[in-house]
């Protein structure tokens, strides 16, 4: 009973990795459609007509302002964290960072590319999951985080697939700010134009 013991106590470092390389990749997108929001704010006068309608505000920027959005939203929100991560746009998407495992710190990284679905969501496919220099099976990681934790309604794990789809559009419900995603383009300079969704507020008499 005690080798069993210390066999699950051995492991469930890696579990706790892996869960958290995958609640990061989420936090991190999560905070990139918040920096959308942010960044946009000055042009809400104007792209919107009153404040009893609920049109969208298009936010459209480039790879470099949006690596910039991410990092400081990323940064304000780790103050005085012991984990870094950082998300960052390329020619794919990747997060990466360090985490404790075992009393040593271990580099972690994770590469996807973004696609926008016809219903404005987004899914991301899962390329590449390191930790040090070992590659970890991304259908298992995902198929474990889906099992045994606990995530936000507008995520979704497939993992034989390995694909997160992000239900954007509902992010935060009939109340709250949700996005709607137009034009996802690594190349180059990139492209990323999103709408901002506001809630329907009553028109007063």
């Amino acid at each position: 009973m005690r080798n069993a013991s210390n066999k699950s106590k051995q492991r469930n470092p890696w579990k706790i990795a892996f869960i958290s390389i995958i609640s990061l990749l989420i936090i991190a997108v999560a905070g990139v459609f918040l920096a959308v929001s942010l960044s946009s704010s000055t042009n809400k006068s104007v792209n919107q007509k009153s404040s009893n309608t609920s049109e969208p505000i298009s936010a459209t920027i480039n790879k470099t302002q949006l690596n910039q959005l991410s990092n400081y939203y990323l940064g304000r929100l780790q103050k005085g964290s012991a984990a870094q991560y950082h998300f960052e746009v390329g020619n794919e998407g990747i997060v990466y960072g360090s985490l404790k495992l075992l009393g040593s710190s271990v580099d972690y990284s994770l590469t996807f590319d973004p696609k926008v679905m016809p219903n404005g969501n987004i899914e991301l496919h899962a390329n590449k999951l390191a930790l040090g220099k070992f590659p970890v099976p991304i259908s298992f990681v995902l198929m474990y985080v889906k099992q045994n934790y606990k995530l936000p309604k507008w995520v979704q794990l497939i993992p034989k697939d390995k694909t997160i789809k992000l239900d954007i559009i509902h992010m935060n419900g009939d109340n709250g700010i949700n996005y709607r995603a137009r034009t996802i383009d690594m190349k180059g300079q990139g492209k990323f134009t999103f709408d901002i969704l506001l809630p329907q507020t009553d028109k007063e008499d």
